[in-house]
């Protein structure tokens, strides 16, 4: 009985030690900065104390016991019932449509596929099954009768990231996309991530708040936004956070990233707009953390901050990341747009849409 006590703790502290392992040394996790990135962000003049730090007074407050009943309550209508119906990503406009047209491909949640001055460019790209670092535990996407990949996307130019959190920045599509993508705009610190899976030095350009970089005539500016990163418990803010404007003679688009509401859209409005075209965060909001994500009428707000002629609402459609419904972001947002005489953009997940022909459909 002894032997078999001890055989059995022996097993039981080596699957310890293997778990622990695992959650101190997955590559998903990315690595800390080092060297020249950490000495280039303790320059920022938005770095103090080994952390990143808000443009505004963010309040970041653990959700009470009623928030976490709520979310592991009753799920009503978190998740679709039936597979939502999406499109195919349609290859041909983008091989095909003049570079003076802007098209526009929205991939669900923050992934947008865009083609401007025959640059193709893809924001935010999470193409796993799941927003997490486990492949088999954490936010499961929903069902789509058609999936995306990076194998089923128009060759890719430039990917764009605004943080670090995993259903922004996934290990997968981002080592797979390393084959063929050019360049990897982001915030500072995040390059130390894709160093870790194996992207080249070359290929990341790593942005603090209004720094510009041009890429086939194109400026891609990284703004702030009002929000925070990590992708451990212990490594919260040591990465930075940003918005992006992409602007070139033809044409102007704002893509917010992941941000709370604040009198900073006002800035970038004034200081890089107007904007043909924006891409709203909207959708996985709650009221026990009203800094860091924005309902659906503060999306219209910033949007209209931003001196926005279309806006169209993402963050929404893909993953179940809180208690409201999975319609209720695009329903509050048309809503408000249509109060205030904001023009939307409200393609299918997937539809390949000229700018200059917005759709408007509530398919949902």
């Amino acid at each position: 009985m002894k032997k078999i006590m001890i055989t059995v703790l022996l097993i039981v502290i080596t699957l310890a030690m293997l778990v622990a392992g695992f959650f101190l040394f997955a590559p998903q996790l990315g690595k800390k900065a080092t060297g020249n990135r950490l000495e280039r962000m303790e320059n920022s003049p938005n770095f103090s104390n080994n952390t990143f730090h808000n443009p505004v007074r963010t309040i970041m407050q653990a959700p009470p016991r009623k928030a976490m009943r709520e979310f592991l309550g009753k799920k009503v209508d978190r998740v679709p019932e039936e597979p939502i119906e999406t499109w195919p990503v349609n290859k041909n406009l983008y091989a095909t449509l003049p570079d003076s047209e802007v098209i526009v491909t929205w991939l669900g949640h923050s992934a947008v596929l865009l083609k401007m001055n025959g640059t193709v460019i893809l924001t935010d790209p999470v193409f796993s099954k799941r927003a997490s670092l486990l492949s088999f535990a954490g936010p499961k996407k929903f069902d789509y009768t058609h999936d995306y990949a990076v194998e089923k996307l128009p060759p890719v130019d430039v990917v764009v990231l605004s943080h670090d959190h995993y259903d922004h920045l996934d290990y997968k599509s981002i080592k797979k996309l390393n084959k063929t993508v050019k360049l990897f705009f982001m915030p500072l610190g995040v390059g130390a991530h894709l160093e870790r899976w194996g992207i080249p030095a070359e290929k990341m350009v790593e942005l603090d708040w209004w720094e510009t970089i041009t890429f086939n005539h194109i400026e891609f500016t990284a703004t702030p936004s009002r929000h925070f990163t990590g992708r451990r418990i212990t490594d919260r803010f040591q990465t930075l956070w940003c918005g992006w404007a992409i602007k070139s003679s033809q044409s102007s688009i704002f893509f917010t990233g992941d941000s709370g509401y604040y009198n900073g859209f006002k800035e970038i409005g004034k200081k890089l707009g107007p904007f043909d075209f924006s891409i709203v965060e909207c959708g996985q909001y709650n009221k026990y953390w009203p800094s860091i994500h924005m309902m659906p009428e503060e999306s219209v707000k910033a949007a209209i901050d931003l001196r926005s002629k279309v806006a169209m609402p993402v963050h929404w459609g893909k993953f179940s990341l809180s208690i409201h419904s999975w319609y209720d972001p695009p329903t509050r947002f048309f809503k408000e747009a249509n109060r205030t005489g904001l023009a939307v953009a409200l393609p299918e997940i997937g539809k390949t849409f000229r700018l200059s022909d917005s759709p408007v459909n509530k398919w949902w």
